[in-house]
């Protein structure tokens, strides 16, 4: 088991083509974590709803100060319940697209699928951590383990879309040499 998690070593070799296969494969692992991590977020809101909706509505009289008050009230009056449950569906059609990338990087062995989930994880990997390093993340809405628990998933889904790249690349290689 050990000797197939090494694919996860950005420094490691891949050899030959079964070893690039399980690399390739592992930006499949990747986007179905990335998909576990969007139904987890899914229901955190789903289980603080009202909590959730009192916090994006405090956000918004935070900014009030600064801004013409018709249109504070405007933002006040949009912020509801729908914006919530939008929310919880946008992220759920996420997790849903997620899990289908990884199918389809199961099968088809891409370069491009790792590519786009690296970028896109890096990025929400390196926001989060800027949020929370400048404190301006909205941390009435995770507790600490939860975040925890949320940033190791995405350090490891960036580990596998890594693996992924390079398996996705070596495969190439391999298929146009041979």
């Amino acid at each position: 088991m050990i000797d197939k998690l090494a694919v996860l070593n950005p420094l490691a070799k891949l050899p030959d083509e079964e070893t690039a296969t399980r690399a390739a494969r592992a930006g499949a692992v990747g986007s179905w974590l990335t998909a576990v991590g969007s139904v987890f977020g899914a229901a955190m809101i789903f289980l603080r709803f009202e909590t959730y909706v009192g916090e994006m509505r405090k956000q918004i009289l935070a900014n009030a100060a600064q801004q013409d008050p018709a249109v504070t009230q405007a933002m006040l009056n949009a912020i509801g319940p729908t914006t919530a449950w939008a929310t919880i569906i946008f992220t759920l059609v996420l997790g849903l697209v997620y899990l289908w990338l990884g199918f389809v990087q199961w099968r088809r062995l891409t370069r491009m699928i790792p590519l786009l989930m690296l970028l896109l994880s890096a990025y929400g990997l390196l926001s989060t951590l800027l949020a929370y390093a400048s404190n301006k993340a909205a941390t009435n809405l995770t507790s600490p383990a939860q975040m925890t628990v949320s940033m190791a998933m995405l350090a490891v889904a960036v580990l596998c879309f890594i693996a992924g790249l390079r398996g996705g690349f070596r495969l190439h290689a391999l298929r146009k040499a041979g």
